[in-house]
C-alpha cells in the first residue's frame, strides 16, 4: 500500500506537469492564431468606423455647397431679371458675401454664351464652354448639381477650386429661359476634413473624382514630381467595401467610400505590416507570460500535491468508515482551502443524516401510532353494543320496520367505513357516513335531536381523510345533548374556507369552558370513556400529518350557546399528487 501511495505521488506530478506544458504551447498556438485575426478584424473595424465618419463630414460640406448654390439660383436667379443693372449687382454683392469660399461663378444660356460672370473669370467663347465636362453634364442631369474637376487658380499660394455646375431656368427680359450656371469653389473646405485623418506613408486617404483623377492626396507634392505614385487606384475602384491586397513587399487594407451623388470617392489606405509589428509584439509578451505561468503552475504543483493528497487521504477512509455503518466517526477539518472546508460539510452532512434518519424513526413511531387509533376510532365497541341492543330492543316490541332501517343504516355506515381500505375518501362518502351515523343515534335516542347538512355541491368531489367527521358528531351528541329533552340541533355545514374547505359540526347544546376544550384537544387522554375526546383529537392528529400544522380540527364554544367544531382541509381531488 505504501509503494502505491509513493507511485502516484510520483506519476500524478508527472502527468500534471506534461498536461500544464502541453496547454501552455496549445495555448500560445490559439492565442497567436486568434489574436492575429482578431488585430486583423479590429483594424478592418476601426478603418470602417473612421472611413464612416470621413465620410459623413465630406457628405456635410458636399450639403453645404449645395445649399449655397441653391441659394444663388433661387434667391438671385430666379428673383431677378438678367438682362438688369439689378441682378448684375445682386450677383456682385453675392461673390463679396461668399468670397472666402467661391473664387468665382457665371451663368451661360443653352448655348455657351456668357450672361454674366465675375472678375475673376475670363471671357470664355461659347464653343469652348460648350466642350467643357462640366457644360454638358449640367445639360444632361438637369435635377442634380455635377461636381467637376480640381483646377489651379492661385499658383502663388497653391490654392484650388472645384468647377461646380447645374442647370438652371433664367428671365431674360421677361422671357424664360434654360442654361448653366458655374461655380468655382475653394477646395480648402473639403481639404479641411480629408486632412484630419492620418498622412503618414502607412496610413492615409485621398479623394477621386468621376474619372478618378485624384482631386485631393497628402503626397500631392511628390505625385506631380515624379518621386511617388499611387498603386492602389485601380484596386480601391474594384472592391465594394474593403479588401486586403499585397503590393510593394506588404499587405495593405483598402477601403473605398462613395460620397452622396457626387460621384466622388474617399480611399483609405493602411499597412497591415504595421498591424504585424504589433501583433508580434504583443505575442512575445503573452508567450513570456504564459511560460512563467506554466513555470510557475508546475512548480505549486509539485509542492502542494502533497499538502492536498494527505487530507484526502483520510477523509476517504472516513467515508469508508461511514459507508460501513460507523455514523458517529467525523472527518479532521485540516488541509488548505476547500479541503478544509470539504471535510467541514462532510461533517454537517453526516450530522443532518443521523437527524434525518431519527426523524424518519420517530415519524414511523407515529403513523404507526396513529394507524392504531384510526382503527380504534373505526369501530367503537359502545357504539356497536348499543346499536345491536337497540335493534334487538325494537324486535321484541315488534319495531321491525324501525329495526330494519336501522339494520340498513348500521350496514351502510359500516361499508363506508371499511371503503375497501382507502383512507382518502370523497367528502360525498364521508357525508353519506355522517349520515347513517346521525340517523342510527337519533333512532337510539327517540328522535332527541333534529340534524341537517349544508353542503357546497361542487366541493363534494374534493377528498378527504376517512372518518373525520364521525367522531366530531360523536363528541356533539355525548357533549351537547347531554341534558337536554327536546329541541337538539346539529347541524353540518361545508363550505369554501378562504380556498380550503371548512366543515362545521356545530350543536345547540350547553356548550363548553376553554378549560374543557384544551382538554379536549391537548390532554393525553388513556380512558375510553364516550365523549372523551379522543376521537376529535385524533382527527386534528390525522390531518396535520397529512397535509401539516396550517390544517386541523378547531373547537369554539359558548356556555348555554353551543359548540361548533370547525375542520379544515385543502382541495385535493383523485388525480393530485399525494402530499
Amino acid at each position: 500500500m505504501k509503494d502505491k501511495k509513493v507511485s502516484i505521488r510520483i506519476v500524478f506530478p508527472f502527468v500534471m506537469s506534461v498536461s500544464i506544458a502541453v496547454c501552455i504551447i496549445s495555448c500560445m498556438f490559439l492565442f497567436s492564431h486568434y489574436f492575429s485575426g482578431y488585430f486583423q478584424r479590429d483594424t478592418i473595424e476601426k478603418v470602417s468606423k473612421q472611413k464612416k465618419t470621413l465620410s459623413q463630414d465630406l457628405e456635410a460640406e458636399i450639403e453645404n455647397i449645395n445649399e449655397l448654390i441653391n441659394s444663388i439660383y433661387y434667391q438671385d436667379i430666379r428673383t431677378y431679371d438678367t438682362a438688369t443693372e439689378m441682378f448684375q449687382r445682386e450677383m456682385e454683392q453675392r461673390m463679396v458675401r461668399e468670397s472666402e469660399v467661391l473664387y468665382s461663378a457665371a451663368i451661360y444660356d443653352a448655348y455657351g454664351s456668357s450672361l454674366w460672370h465675375s472678375e475673376k473669370l475670363p471671357d470664355r467663347n461659347k464653343a469652348e464652354v460648350k466642350q467643357e465636362d462640366w457644360f454638358q453634364n449640367a445639360q444632361k442631369n438637369i435635377e442634380t448639381i455635377h461636381y467637376g474637376e480640381k483646377k489651379l487658380v492661385q499658383p502663388d499660394k497653391a490654392r484650388y477650386v472645384y468647377e461646380i455646375s447645374r442647370y438652371i431656368e433664367y428671365v431674360e427680359n421677361g422671357n424664360m429661359k434654360s442654361g448653366v450656371l458655374l461655380l468655382e469653389y475653394y477646395t480648402d473646405s473639403i481639404d479641411e476634413v480629408l486632412l484630419h485623418y492620418k498622412s503618414q506613408k502607412s496610413a492615409y486617404c485621398y479623394l477621386l473624382d468621376t474619372n478618378r483623377r485624384l482631386l485631393y492626396h497628402p503626397f500631392e507634392k511628390e505625385i506631380v514630381s515624379g518621386m511617388y505614385q499611387e498603386k492602389t487606384v485601380k484596386e480601391a475602384m474594384a472592391c465594394k467595401n474593403y479588401k486586403i491586397e499585397e503590393q510593394s513587399g506588404g499587405k495593405w487594407l483598402i477601403e473605398r467610400q462613395q460620397i452622396g451623388y457626387t460621384g466622388w470617392n474617399v480611399v483609405l489606405v493602411n499597412s497591415m505590416s504595421s498591424l504585424d509589428f504589433e501583433s508580434y509584439n504583443l505575442h512575445y509578451v503573452a508567450w513570456f507570460t504564459l511560460l512563467l505561468v506554466g513555470v510557475i503552475l508546475i512548480f505549486l504543483d509539485i509542492l502542494l500535491f502533497r499538502s492536498f493528497t494527505d487530507p484526502v487521504y483520510r477523509l476517504l477512509q472516513t467515508m469508508r468508515e461511514f459507508g460501513k455503518g460507523n455514523y458517529d466517526i467525523k472527518a479532521k477539518e485540516e488541509g488548505i482551502g476547500e479541503l478544509k472546508n470539504l471535510s467541514a460539510h462532510f461533517n454537517i452532512m453526516a450530522d443532518k443524516l443521523q437527524e434525518q434518519m431519527e426523524e424518519i424513526r420517530r415519524n414511523e413511531r407515529e403513523r404507526q401510532q396513529m394507524e392504531k387509533k384510526l382503527l380504534q376510532s373505526q369501530i367503537n365497541p359502545h357504539f356497536l353494543y348499543n346499536t345491536l341492543d337497540s335493534i334487538i330492543w325494537m324486535i321484541r316490541s315488534e319495531e321491525y320496520e324501525g329495526a330494519g332501517k336501522m339494520v340498513s343504516l348500521l350496514a351502510k355506515f359500516f361499508r363506508i367505513s371499511l371503503s375497501q381500505g382507502k383512507d382518502m375518501i370523497p367528502l360525498e362518502k364521508e357525508l353519506e357516513h355522517a349520515s347513517s351515523y346521525l340517523a342510527i343515534q337519533n333512532i337510539r335516542f327517540k328522535d332527541k335531536f333534529e340534524f341537517q347538512i349544508e353542503a357546497d355541491p361542487a366541493l363534494l368531489k374534493y377528498l378527504c381523510p376517512k372518518l373525520s367527521i364521525q367522531p366530531l358528531l360523536e363528541n356533539a351528541i355525548y357533549h351537547g345533548m347531554e341534558g337536554m329533552y327536546e329541541d337538539g340541533e346539529i347541524t353540518i355545514r361545508i363550505y369554501d374556507r378562504d380556498g380550503d374547505i371548512g366543515i362545521d359540526v356545530a350543536d345547540n347544546g350547553p356548550g363548553m369552558t376553554q378549560e374543557t376544550i384544551d382538554h379536549i384537544m391537548h390532554n393525553k387522554v388513556i380512558s375510553s370513556k364516550r365523549g372523551s375526546g379522543i376521537g376529535v383529537r385524533n382527527v386534528n392528529e390525522r390531518i396535520q400529518l397529512i397535509y401539516g400544522e396550517d390544517y386541523g380540527v378547531i373547537i369554539t364554544s359558548e356556555l348555554d350557546e353551543g359548540t361548533t367544531a370547525t375542520i379544515t382541509i385543502p382541495k385535493m381531488e383523485e388525480t393530485d399528487d399525494a402530499r
